[in-house]
C-alpha cells in the first residue's frame, strides 16, 4: 500500500509518540511505502523549528534516517477542499498514486474522498491491529 503521510501525523508520531508513533512502527514492519512529499517535509521542518526549536534538529535528523520514500511535490495543485492547506497534500497524493492519505486533519477526513482514501492514524491503527493482533 502507498500511504502519503500528512504533516500533523509526523508531528504526532515524532514529538508525542502515542498511537501515531506506534502506527509508524507498525507500518514500517508491514513494508508499506510511506511517502513524504517535499511540501510535507518542509512544513514538518518549519513546525519543528517554530514550536520545538531546542530539539528540532535531532528530531528532523532522526526522521530522515527512517525508511520513508521522500518524493517531490506535484507541479499542479488539484482538488477543491474546505482548507486550502490540504490541497498540496491531496495533489501530491494524486501525483504519486497514493492509496491512502494518513492525516489527523478533521476537515481532510470529512472531505470523504474516494481516492485516495483519507484516514486518521487512529482509524488505520485500529484496522491494522485488528488484522495483525
Amino acid at each position: 500500500m502507498r500511504i502519503l503521510i500528512d504533516t500533523n501525523v509526523l508531528v504526532s508520531a515524532f514529538v508525542f509518540g502515542g498511537k501515531a508513533g506506534a502506527l509508524m512502527n507498525m507500518l514500517f514492519e508491514c513494508n508499506h511505502e510511506l511517502l513524504v512529499s517535499d511540501y510535507v517535509d518542509a512544513e514538518f521542518k518549519a513546525i519543528l523549528e517554530m514550536k520545538w526549536k531546542e530539539k528540532s534538529e535531532k528530531v528532523y535528523s532522526l526522521y530522515h534516517t527512517l525508511p520513508f520514500v521522500f518524493c517531490g511535490s506535484s507541479p499542479i495543485q488539484t482538488g477543491n477542499l474546505r482548507d486550502a492547506k490540504d490541497i498540496p497534500v491531496l495533489s501530491d497524493a494524486l501525483f504519486h498514486n497514493a492509496d491512502i492519505i494518513l492525516s489527523g486533519d478533521k476537515d481532510f477526513i470529512e472531505a470523504e474522498l474516494e481516492h485516495p482514501l483519507v484516514v486518521s492514524p487512529s482509524m488505520l491503527y485500529d484496522y491494522l491491529f485488528s488484522r495483525h493482533g
